[in-house]
């Protein structure tokens, strides 16, 4: 029976590969959501090392496959690679967590059709030269983006320093890994050393061009609540806001401000960051230009954050020109990653609207 099994998962192993994979992508969305921060970097290094352990394993064998293999050796060289699949799948899924929660999709989008590529690559590399071509250079992707997730943690801020540091990190632990491969089985790696190697390039090429164009999320920082207030004010370490009835949650449409000639407006937002974590916010209020078609910056207003607040740094701002239109404040950090956004469209009245009062 065991045999039976083992042929059918040998004969079947890259549909296999494919459930497993979708199956750890969706039992981390699943949990990963109710972990703390702290955890969820423990978690993710586990899965990491586990991974990382599991290829290197099934290269051994794989390269020192005897004539006669027996049934357990055989079922090793089916079983480990579903493992770093499953593995790499949980880590992909635990990523796409913490980068959608930390930016809004315009900023997301990249690592949404970089994981469309990974399920068409798993159906596409079929032997093993392939296989252990595209397993590395996913590994090295899902270690790229572990040590831009982790490093910020260690040192308790962001910024383009910490953003190399984070590259190089992940270069040299893959340069070791590599070499580890290489001793242990350099026949069966001269193979796939060069879409390696050209693919970790290509990779490490595409990741800090959209770093620095702000497309990657600013992982940990987090948009816990944002919204455009007629006044907000503090008082006695609470921020009293005065503002329209909020709308049902499944209306997703922007909010509607009504605003007096010569009123100004307000924008709040919590911002949550990890304990002794630090940085610059950014609060940028842009008006959408029909003529021009495209947004246009009307005010930057930047301020220090200091995390380990559970629902988030609390900070506002107020802009005076408020010509009626179509608006939306961009919370980043100073060097221009998003955190989230609040859209609103501003419309002029004569009459004074219904206002409510809420405590922060």
């Amino acid at each position: 029976m065991i045999r039976n099994m083992l042929s059918w998962a040998q004969r079947n192993e890259r549909h296999l590969g494919a459930v497993v994979f979708v199956f750890g992508f969706i039992t981390d969305i699943i949990t990963f959501v109710f972990l703390d921060i702290s955890v969820v970097n423990l978690v993710f290094l586990g899965y990491l090392g586990l991974a990382t352990l599991s290829l290197l394993v099934s290269h051994i064998l794989s390269s020192r496959q005897p004539e006669n293999p027996s049934v357990r050796y055989r079922s090793a060289l089916v079983i480990l690679p579903l493992i770093t699949q499953y593995l790499i799948g949980n880590l992909l899924s635990g990523f796409l967590i913490f980068y959608t929660k930390s930016s809004v999709l315009g900023a997301s989008w990249p690592f949404l059709v970089l994981l469309a590529l990974i399920f068409i690559g798993n159906e596409w590399f079929r032997k093993y030269k392939d296989r252990i071509a595209f397993m590395a250079v996913l590994l090295f992707f899902t270690t790229y983006a572990y040590t831009l997730f982790a490093l910020p943690l260690f040192v308790y801020s962001l910024g383009p320093l910490v953003f190399v540091g984070s590259t190089l990190i992940a270069l040299g632990w893959f340069a070791l890994f590599l070499f580890l491969l290489y001793l242990a089985g350099r026949a069966k790696l001269v193979q796939s050393l060069a879409p390696i190697i050209g693919s970790m390039l290509v990779i490490t090429t595409l990741v800090s061009s959209a770093y620095f164009s702000g497309l990657i999320p600013p992982i940990p920082l987090t948009l816990k609540e944002g919204g455009i207030y007629h006044t907000v004010v503090p008082e006695a370490g609470n921020y009293v806001l005065t503002g329209e009835p909020e709308r049902p949650w499944y209306d997703l449409r922007p909010a509607v401000v009504h605003v007096l000639p010569g009123q100004s407006v307000s924008a709040f937002a919590s911002v949550f960051a990890p304990i002794r974590f630090g940085t610059v916010v950014v609060h940028r209020w842009q008006r959408y230009d029909e003529e021009k078609g495209s947004w246009v910056t009307q005010s930057r207003i930047a301020f220090p954050i200091s995390g380990g607040r559970q629902g988030g740094y609390r900070g506002y701002s107020e802009i005076s020109n408020t010509i009626p239109g179509e608006w939306r404040v961009r919370v980043e950090t100073e060097h221009g990653q998003v955190i989230g956004q609040i859209r609103f469209t501003i419309e002029r009245t004569s009459v004074p609207p219904s206002l409510t009062k809420t405590i922060r």
